[in-house]
């Protein structure tokens, strides 16, 4: 019977109540730990949003890199999304930009086919390129 209850108190309510539960003295006294202070609760919660911030800024700056090596020969990417449209639940019709043409692509699960091709639409009058 003792061993249930010593295992028992290492998983619910830590040693200290276990050894006065096994010393036989009848009554279990139980002081809760110091470690845990109200000043180390906030250093543990400082250290995960310190944590969460780093993550964040690796992510940021592991974005910004691969954006900027891919785009170092003149500022372009060769292929780039001009749009898509949801068709169904799984279908799509995408136009993609390679260089001057636009290529309209039919995308379904397990293949994809160019539905038209035509050349990229110019700048009208006062339009930015974006």
């Amino acid at each position: 019977m003792k061993f249930p209850v010593f295992v028992m108190g290492l998983w619910v309510v830590g040693p200290e109540l276990v050894w006065a539960l096994e010393s036989g003295s009848g009554h279990a006294t139980y002081a809760p730990p110091t470690v845990l202070t109200w000043t180390t609760g906030v250093q543990i919660v400082l250290s995960l949003g310190l944590v969460l911030a780093l993550m964040a800024g690796v992510a940021w700056a592991l974005k910004k890199f691969q954006w900027s090596s891919s785009s170092a020969g003149g500022g372009r990417q060769p292929l780039r999304i001009v749009s898509s449209l949801a068709v169904g639940q799984r279908e799509r019709v995408v136009v993609v930009e390679v260089q001057d043409t636009w290529v309209v692509v039919g995308v379904a699960p397990g293949q994809v086919r160019s539905l038209h091709i035509l050349p990229k639409p110019g700048r009208k009058d006062g339009e930015l390129e974006g």
